[in-house]
């Protein structure tokens, strides 16, 4: 009995070992895909327009802040001499309102950045599912078991050695039409 588990172990090691060496792995450059995609261009289009807008937008605060500075150092100095009481009293409609504008910049940034987040998501989120099910259809096509993106893994580090292999790639693009 003890012979008979021993043979069995031994053949169930031999066969996992056998489907193990017959999953395959293979690479795709996801980025290089995505910069070819049409819908990519366009939503990276949209995206920056969307944020040159809002840092126009910001430049301009930024600008009214500034000259506002600009306002209540030359008051500063025409009141030279005065009581300190008087420049607090002549400085305060100034100082609120570079306060105010200042409060109104930053929550304009805050608000900016969540949007154009926001629309990021919106807009890229379809193309990325478009390029991860071409890649899925073409690693069944294909029988690999595994896939590596390069733009991600090579980013990340967790690419310690890379000596060529199957490029899924080109194949990815063609599901795609490109």
């Amino acid at each position: 009995m003890k012979k008979f588990t021993f043979i069995a172990l031994l053949s169930f090691l031999c066969l996992g070992f056998g489907f193990a060496n017959a999953q395959s792995v293979a690479h795709v450059n996801s980025q290089e895909i995505l910069e070819a995609l049409p819908a990519f261009q366009d939503a990276q289009a949209k995206i920056k327009k969307e944020a040159d807008r809002h840092q126009a937008e910001i430049q301009r605060q930024q600008k009214e802040i500034q000259a506002l500075v600009e306002k209540g150092q030359k008051e500063m100095e025409a009141l030279k001499g005065k009581s300190d009481a008087e420049k607090m009293k002549a400085l305060a409609p100034l100082e609120q309102e570079l306060q105010t504008k200042s409060k109104a910049l930053q929550e304009y940034q805050q608000n900016a950045a969540k949007g154009v987040a926001k629309m990021e998501s919106d807009l890229l989120a379809p193309v990325y599912k478009k390029v991860q099910i071409a890649i899925e259809e073409v690693g069944k096509k294909d029988n690999v078991g595994y896939i590596i993106d390069l733009a991600t893994a090579g980013q990340s580090g967790t690419i310690v050695y890379f000596g060529g292999g199957k490029d899924l790639t080109p194949q990815v693009k063609k599901q795609l039409g490109l």
